[in-house]
């Protein structure tokens, strides 16, 4: 489970690590033949090196462990 302050990385960039600083839920109104998709679930990074704020897909990032 991610929670705002842990440090993660994207899987592309795993040099590359900063700290969550906000999580961001996106209803979706998508109709399939099943029924309605789920929510989508974005993360803003804020990098270390830098003070960039990126946001990715929630399944894109991987925890860090130090």
């Amino acid at each position: 489970m991610i929670k705002i302050g842990d440090k993660v990385y994207h899987f592309q960039n795993m040099h590359n690590i900063g700290t969550v600083v906000d999580i961001v839920t996106v209803k979706n109104n998508q109709l399939t033949v099943g029924g309605t998709t789920q929510a989508r679930v974005y993360v803003k990074v804020k990098f270390d090196n830098d003070d960039n704020i990126v946001t990715y897909n929630m399944g894109d990032i991987q925890k860090y462990f130090d």
